[in-house]
């Protein structure tokens, strides 16, 4: 789903993705490797993740020969292999798979019904404006939705390119709007060919040094892991970032994740993006996926479970209550090596059994140069960056405006309020409520703009501002 880079562009991403089931761990996170009672087969089930990684063998090095979503129907037609696969025959998909004799999957992560995550019950929900190229973190304040929800943070992404595809390419461009769900997380993700390598998996090359980094150097060989032949390949190096969130129903490969660089290059890869000289080349967003900076997908990561709704509008942005102010804040994060593990500080330095101030000490050695751990059975080499995240907790306006055009084509630069370009007669006069985020007679630009998602609703009811009391 994600298209190469070239010299001059910033990163464009892939977008058909792995996906930790509602009902398990990630896929490459820590299994539980449950014990099956399969003496019966030949049964039906529904996949309960996205990007189910199809093997032609039973085995965690076979090959993988495509990835199924969530919800395709499939049957199985073996007894448990290997205490966790079984063979398959996919009986209702519109993944594309290469031809084997046989197909098998991880057993965990099928089930016999349907997965529905449309009922929202949690505490936290995401708006994506598109067409500001804003995130934003909400917290619900009232049960029956009737008061201001509070806005946690906001952060500026990067959405998908502005260009139209066939239909057999959707997915492949503009951000698609709609009411979405989240519906699993992958830590240092990488696509199965392996032309977008994990940001960090044991026994690759470390990513390019914390503090003398360039976006650049994520694309240079030596970064990149050994291919079959034994040369090192790869196109782009943690081009996915610390964490990818999936997304359902029918979201196309577009995904929310990180980026390259390391947590201490803040949103620098992200803003290059929108520069002057890279748009007047090519277009360099994403082919469609919500691109964030490492720091704030961690920090979304700690927050946001499956099921926790990812809203995609493109709105004209308003204050609800023109003095809103939001608190100050900031979280410290421990990034480390473990699949699956999040990284807030507190957490994971009562995950390795240290203290505070083994890992304050561990990593001020470590940033002077210093010798760090010498033990290297040490749980502190674990550690691949510390850090403080400020959460941005003042929402920002972008009103509407029209696009510039560079050498007679359109190109946002910077960053605006009207990403791609549509006319005023093409957006709806409702507004978006970026500090309260609820919607007010919002509908999405049908005729421009593709909307996918639960299509039974445009936006989630509980957005709606009639619900406030007055």
């Amino acid at each position: 789903m994600r298209r190469t880079f070239t010299s001059l562009m910033i990163l464009t991403l892939l977008g058909i993705l792995p996906l930790k089931s509602a009902i398990a761990q990630s896929i490459y996170d820590d299994y539980n490797y449950n014990s099956y009672d399969d003496s019966t087969y030949n049964n039906e089930y529904f996949v309960a993740a996205n990007g189910l990684r199809v093997r032609s063998s039973a085995q965690d090095t076979g090959k993988v020969m495509g990835l199924l979503n969530l919800n395709d129907k499939v049957q199985v037609t073996s007894e448990l292999i290997n205490g966790k696969f079984v063979e398959i025959e996919i009986l209702n998909s519109q993944a594309s798979m290469l031809p084997a004799e046989k197909y098998f999957v991880v057993k965990e992560f099928l089930s016999q019904k349907q997965i529905d995550y449309k009922e929202f019950t949690g505490k936290y929900f995401i708006v994506v404006n598109v067409a500001t190229e804003t995130l934003r973190l909400y917290e619900r304040q009232c049960l029956d939705n009737s008061c201001p929800n509070k806005m946690i943070m906001e952060t500026e992404v990067v959405v998908g390119e502005d260009k139209d595809n066939a239909a057999s390419d959707k997915g492949k461009g503009r951000s698609i709007l709609g009411s979405y769900r989240i519906t699993g997380w992958s830590k240092f993700y990488e696509d199965g060919e392996k032309h977008y390598p994990a940001w960090y998996k044991e026994g690759y090359p470390m990513p390019p040094a914390l503090g003398d980094n360039d976006w650049k150097d994520w694309g240079k060989n030596k970064y990149m892991p050994p291919g079959v032949n034994g040369e090192q390949e790869g196109k782009m190096r943690g081009a996915f970032g610390w964490y990818a969130a999936f997304v359902a129903p029918h979201a196309y490969g577009q995904w929310t994740h990180g980026t390259v660089g390391w947590g201490a290059n803040k949103d620098e890869y992200i803003k290059k993006t929108k520069k002057f000289m890279i748009n007047v080349v090519t277009n360099p967003r994403s082919s469609g996926c919500t691109r964030n900076n490492n720091e704030a997908i961690a920090f979304l990561r700690q927050l946001t479970e499956t099921g926790t709704p990812i809203i995609k509008i493109y709105a004209r942005e308003a204050l609800l209550n023109p003095n809103y102010h939001g608190e100050s804040r900031s979280w410290q994060y421990v990034m480390t090596k473990k699949a699956g593990q999040r990284a807030d500080r507190a957490e994971v330095v009562k995950a390795l059994g240290v203290t505070d101030a083994d890992v304050s000490k561990y990593w001020n050695a470590k940033m002077s140069g210093g010798a760090g751990v010498i033990d290297p059975t040490s749980l502190l080499n674990q550690i691949l960056e510390v850090g403080t995240y400020t959460l941005d907790t003042q929402p920002t306006v972008f009103p509407f405006t029209p696009r510039k055009k560079i050498f007679g084509k359109w190109r946002a630069t910077g960053r605006n309020g009207n990403v791609y370009g549509l006319k005023e007669e093409e957006m709806s006069p409702g507004v978006y409520y970026v500090d309260a985020g609820f919607l007010n007679g919002y509908r999405h630009p049908y005729v421009v703009m593709q909307v996918s998602g639960f299509m039974d609703e445009e936006t989630p009811p509980w957005m709606r501002a009639s619900l406030l009391k007055r």
